[in-house]
């Protein structure tokens, strides 16, 4: 059986189960935390912010706090069209692109806690692209130079799928004991994907081997639950980093509570802040969504 954990800081992905009228997403961020779902949101950054930043500061004042901007979302963008950009690249206009990249969001990330006078967000995800091509040497200079400068932000590695030659993959980045021996060298942290472990390996346990490894190397950062499967889904093709919702909503997905709970509590006692990012049936209903939502959290057995 599982045992309850006492967390202060819930990160939930809400891009991912966000409904796309305006009012109700008002309604959406609002329920996060009234409900206690969420402490904290998972923010997404492409070129800007996934949403304009006065509406952002306005809803998300009071609210939530010690929010994660991740990168990845401009990070594929980019990718999409200069297969070099990274800040793993071996190639140097890539990697500093992917700096100069970084150092927007961070920009845009103290603008947000100005707007709202508190630390809305205080970590930025970053991760070790470009795909196939990522250098070790490579990540750990751009992640010194992020480091040096000062940001203001907690910087930290947030493993994605690795390349792996048997199987297509999604990113396939940096595997996690390369970017966990980055970490341990810069005094860094590297938070766990569920579903993105498991895109990797095509294997349940594999998260749970994450998680394991990265607490016996003492670079565990958070553990993000979002789901993945082999199979076509209404989310999209399998093995793709479709965020997946548990088993009970979606069939095709392979998270089940059972191995939520495996996840996490290898992780207890040792995660700096746990989350769920996945998606919903697409004709959700804003008290739906956060029912999804809710569920999940509660399978991970924290409480507030």
């Amino acid at each position: 059986m599982a045992i309850e954990e006492t967390t202060r800081r819930f990160v939930v992905g809400a891009y991912a189960a966000v409904p796309s009228a305006r009012d109700e997403q008002e309604q959406f961020y609002a329920g996060l935390a009234d409900r206690g779902i969420a402490s904290a949101l998972e923010i997404p950054f492409r070129e800007d912010l996934f949403d304009p930043i006065e509406w952002q500061a306005e809803h998300f004042t009071h609210r939530f706090e010690d929010s994660v901007l991740t990168l990845i979302p401009g990070t594929m963008q980019r990718l999409g069209s200069s297969p070099t950009f990274g800040l793993a690249s071996p190639v140097a206009e890539g990697r500093q692109a992917a700096i100069d990249h970084a150092l927007i969001a961070v920009e845009r990330a103290h603008r947000l806690n100005d707007l709202t006078g508190q630390r809305t967000i205080s970590t930025l995800h970053v991760h070790s692209a470009p795909s196939v091509t990522a250098q070790e040497d490579a990540f750990a200079q751009s992640l010194s130079e992020l480091k040096d400068r000062g940001l203001g932000l907690d910087l930290v590695i947030e493993h994605c799928d690795a390349y792996v030659p048997e199987y297509p993959g999604e990113k396939r980045f940096l595997t996690l004991e390369t970017e966990a021996r980055i970490a341990r060298e810069l005094g860094l942290r590297v938070t766990v994907n569920w579903g993105r472990s498991v895109i990797e390996s095509r294997d349940a346990g594999r998260p749970r081997e994450h998680v394991e490894k990265l607490v016996a190397a003492g670079v565990l950062g958070g553990v993000m639950i979002s789901g993945a499967g082999g199979e076509d889904s209404v989310y999209g093709p399998g093995w793709a980093d479709t965020h997946l919702p548990l088993v009970e909503t979606e069939p095709v997905s392979w998270l089940t509570p059972d191995r939520v709970v495996e996840c996490v509590e290898a992780a207890r006692g040792h995660a700096s802040y746990y989350g769920v990012k996945v998606q919903v049936p697409p004709t959700s209903s804003v008290s739906e969504r956060l029912d999804i939502l809710e569920r999940t959290k509660e399978v991970m057995s924290l409480i507030n």
